[in-house]
Parts: C-alpha cells; sequence; structure tokens
C-alpha cells in the first residue's frame, strides 16, 4: 500500500472521527438545553412520581393528570398535569388574537434619521412607552438627564429579573437605549420585571435595583425616580398569586409496544406540522412563531439529526403549556388529536405517569377547567399567549 494510500485512509479516519465527536457534543449540548427548558428531578416520567415545576423544577410536586380542589402554595407556580379529550375533529391550531413571536419583543423605531421619524403627540408617545414597558408587570425607573446625554455604553444592572432600557430622545422621541454615535437622550427609563416563573421580586432585589440605577444616574449627572417601592412589592406578591393559580402544565405520555424508530418519528412529526427545535423537541408553531405544543422524548434525551438517524425512543411526552398558548382550547384539543394520531401510528397508548390509561372519564372536567383558567386571564387583562402572558410564565 503506497503511501498516499495510507494518507488517505488517516484523513478518512480523522474525518470521521470529527464528525462522531461533533455529533457527540451537540447530543450533550442539547440534552443540557432540554434539561433546562423541561427540568425534571427524576429518571423515567413513566415511572416515577417526580418532582415538577413549570417556574424552577424544584419545589413543587408533579400532580397526576386529575382534576384537584388544592390550590397551589403562593410561592411558586405549581405544575399540574391534566388528562386531555380528544375532539371529534381536529380543531384549527391556530387563533385569530393576534400573538407576539417572543416575549421581550418590542416596537422599534427607524434610527436611519429622526428628522424622517413621523412626527408623534403625546398620546403616541406613552402609548408607545406602555407597549414596551408594562407598570403592571415592570418596576420603571425615570432618569431625567440634565442635558442632552449620549451613552457611550449601555448600563448592565445586576439582578435575577429581566430589564428594558428605553430612551427619549432630544426630539422628544421613544426608542429602545441604544449606545450609537449621535443618539443623544433627555431621559432614560429603566424597568424591571417584577413577576416571573422564578416568583416575584423580592424586597432585597429591588432595594439593589435601585441602588444601581440610583449609581447609574449619578455617574451621568441626573436625577432618578422611582415608584412607591412597598406598593409596588404588594402589587407583585398579588399577581404572584393569580399566575400560580392559572400556570398550568400538561403532560400527555405515548407509550408504545415496542421502541419508535427515530426515522418514523422524524417523518410523522413533520408530516404532521412540527419541527425539530434547538431545545432538542419537536415544536407546533404558531403563525407568530409561537410554540402551541411540543413532543419530546419521554426520557429526556434530546432529539438531534444524529439521534433520529441511528435510535428508537421507549415513549414520548406530549407537552401542552396552558397560559403561554393563545387560542386556548382550541389549540389544546388540537395536540390531544395529534396525541391520539401518535397512538395509533406507533400502536401506543396514551398514560399518565403511573402508566394508567388516560380515560374519557375526567376529560370533560379537564377541559372546563382549562376554560376557567383562559377566562380567569382575561378577566385579569393577562390573555394566554399575549407578550404580558409570555413574560410572566417565562
Amino acid at each position: 500500500m503506497s503511501e498516499l494510500q495510507i494518507g488517505v485512509l488517516i484523513l478518512g479516519g480523522a474525518v470521521i472521527a470529527l464528525v462522531y465527536g461533533f455529533n457527540a457534543f451537540q447530543e450533550w449540548r442539547f440534552r443540557k438545553k432540554t434539561r433546562q427548558a423541561f427540568t425534571r428531578g427524576h429518571d423515567d416520567v413513566l415511572l416515577d412520581v417526580p418532582k415538577n415545576n413549570v417556574r424552577d423544577g424544584v419545589k413543587q410536586d408533579r400532580m397526576e393528570p386529575v382534576l384537584v380542589d388544592a390550590s397551589p402554595e403562593p410561592d411558586d407556580y405549581a405544575a399540574a398535569y391534566f388528562e386531555p379529550q380528544i375532539p371529534a375533529e381536529p380543531a384549527r391550531a391556530e387563533s385569530d388574537r393576534p400573538r407576539e413571536a417572543v416575549f421581550d419583543a418590542v416596537p422599534v423605531m427607524e434610527e436611519e434619521d429622526e428628522d424622517e421619524a413621523p412626527r408623534m403627540d403625546s398620546a403616541d408617545h406613552q402609548a408607545l412607552v406602555v407597549a414596551m414597558l408594562d407598570p403592571s408587570l415592570d418596576f420603571i425607573a425615570e432618569v431625567v438627564f440634565h442635558a442632552p446625554h449620549e451613552l457611550a455604553a449601555i448600563p448592565r444592572f445586576n439582578v435575577g429579573k429581566r430589564t428594558q432600557l428605553i430612551g427619549r430622545t432630544e426630539k422628544g422621541l421613544w426608542k429602545p437605549a441604544e449606545a450609537l454615535p449621535g443618539t443623544r437622550y433627555k431621559q432614560i427609563n429603566v424597568s424591571m420585571q417584577m413577576v416571573d416563573r422564578s416568583g416575584a421580586v423580592t424586597e432585597q432585589e429591588l432595594a439593589g435595583f435601585c441602588q444601581q440605577v440610583s449609581r447609574f444616574a449619578e455617574e451621568h449627572d441626573a436625577a432618578v425616580s422611582f415608584p412607591q417601592r412597598q406598593q409596588k412589592l404588594v402589587a407583585a406578591r398579588e399577581l404572584d398569586r393569580f399566575c400560580a393559580d392559572v400556570d398550568v402544565l400538561i403532560g400527555i405520555n405515548i407509550v408504545p409496544q415496542g421502541p419508535i424508530e427515530g426515522t418514523r418519528l422524524r417523518s410523522f412529526a413533520e408530516a404532521a406540522g412540527l419541527q425539530l427545535e434547538p431545545d432538542g423537541a419537536f415544536h407546533y408553531l404558531a403563525d407568530s412563531g409561537n410554540t402551541l405544543y411540543s413532543l419530546m422524548a419521554a426520557d429526556q434525551m434530546p432529539f438531534t439529526f444524529h439521534t433520529l438517524l441511528d435510535k428508537s425512543f421507549p415513549a414520548l411526552t406530549l407537552l401542552f403549556d396552558v397560559p403561554r398558548v393563545a387560542g386556548g382550547v382550541e389549540v389544546f384539543d388540537r395536540a390531544v388529536y395529534f396525541a391520539r394520531q401518535l397512538a395509533q401510528e406507533f400502536d401506543a397508548q396514551l398514560v399518565d405517569d403511573n402508566r394508567r390509561p388516560l380515560s374519557d372519564a375526567g376529560l370533560t372536567r379537564i377541559r372546563e377547567q382549562l376554560l376557567h383558567i383562559y377566562g380567569s386571564m382575561d378577566d385579569r387583562g393577562i390573555a394566554p399567549g399575549s407578550v404580558a402572558a409570555l413574560r410572566l410564565f417565562a
């Protein structure tokens, strides 16, 4: 064998090793992201009754898919897993209600030339501010400069909650604050979200945020004003209690007679309109880009093009994150219909975490409870799948 042939063989072996190593790295990365997205402190969701919390996966026990009368503890959102109801016919997955694509999307004005921007009256300015920062969700500090001020850099605030900055330029145009040469601001509003799935903001967190904003204002020779802290803390705790009452994650387990080949699963999922996302799960997306429901391996092994090509899966879990989905019960019906299709295609059974078949007995009650949850959210002014809901239940 010539030296050239030997060299080609060595090079080919190195390429194969690199591809295998890259696939192994991708699988590890997707597995890590999946654990972060669907935190579950257990090995098999079908054999154990593990802890599962749609907020942090730590405190609350995972509930069986039956109706319960007890309210969840107010300090964390409870993850409730309910039995689904199959519709007579598949409902449309899309909702007529407009939805935002991502929870932190904000309206952005064109920045080429402020002189060319449309003039806005004070009402329009206020509407834009409310669209970007929500006083019912955010603690908003107002930093007013003594003279129009150009930002050398966007300040970073070391807090455990989502922060956002908007600025009013010297021409009176509100826009997301940016450090751009020639763009000078008369005022910067800095917000910290008061509630999310990790809980309500604490007094210590709020005090730390105010100190950091005050330091920023002092460094830039600006005046700063804050809302009344105690009032905001009380409002945040009350909002957190409401969120705990409506934060429900529905999981439907699909258990086949034998393992499902990854290639068949991928083909079926994609034919049904789902697409593989970086978190290692198949997602059915609305036109806006929001997830309506998702399909993952029950043992949390991430789906990748590599694993789907050469692995089989003993069970699947279909997830429906109730407050984050616009379209409500209609989308839930569609998700259940898809679960039934999976069961039929792969000779599987729909079961709860204790391998009990999902019966029809409690399905109507579950559906009614979902209607109650959605009604409560609408009454509160937090529409399911809206920008506010996506921020609160993140």
